[in-house]
């Protein structure tokens, strides 16, 4: 019951900002450095490599993270990252390639998810760059909470 006053609230904050007049930026609470960004395709598809870190407290209680993500995009789906240091129990980053706003640009989306008690809570953002890109800032623009 809670998790759907949650999702109602979010929907409705994102018809609101997306009303004429509303304000149009949205917060960012962080921003996470990707390095190393490589891409190929083959006629199966499109697969990535990028690594990402966030310290300790990028958002007031986040764990930190240091992962090697490779999202694919004909999958257009979450695929977990893999650690490169040792992550918090029940602490995890997935990310997600998908279509962009035009051809020439790679749309990267990143989410780190962990766990205080019983609380979930997740942070997200993602990021379109031109294919040349090898380091990026993924901006974190959405944070949520299910108690």
């Amino acid at each position: 019951m809670l998790a759907s006053v949650f999702t109602v609230v979010s929907a409705l904050a994102a018809s609101a900002a997306a009303l004429p007049g509303a304000i149009s930026a949205r917060e960012t609470y962080a921003n996470w450095p990707a390095t190393n960004f490589q891409e190929g395709c083959s006629p199966g598809g499109c697969i990535a490599t990028f690594n990402i870190s966030a310290p300790a407290d990028y958002v007031k209680g986040a764990p930190a993270f240091n992962v090697a993500c490779h999202p694919i995009y004909i999958q257009q789906g979450w695929i977990e990252c893999d650690a490169v240091s040792e992550l918090a129990d029940r602490s995890y980053v997935e990310s997600m390639w998908t279509d962009a706003s035009e051809r020439e640009l790679i749309k990267i989306s990143v989410s780190h998810v962990w766990y205080q008690g019983e609380a979930r809570y997740n942070a997200s953002g993602s990021v379109e760059f031109p294919a040349s890109t090898t380091a990026f800032q993924v901006p974190v623009s959405s944070l949520t909470a299910v108690l």
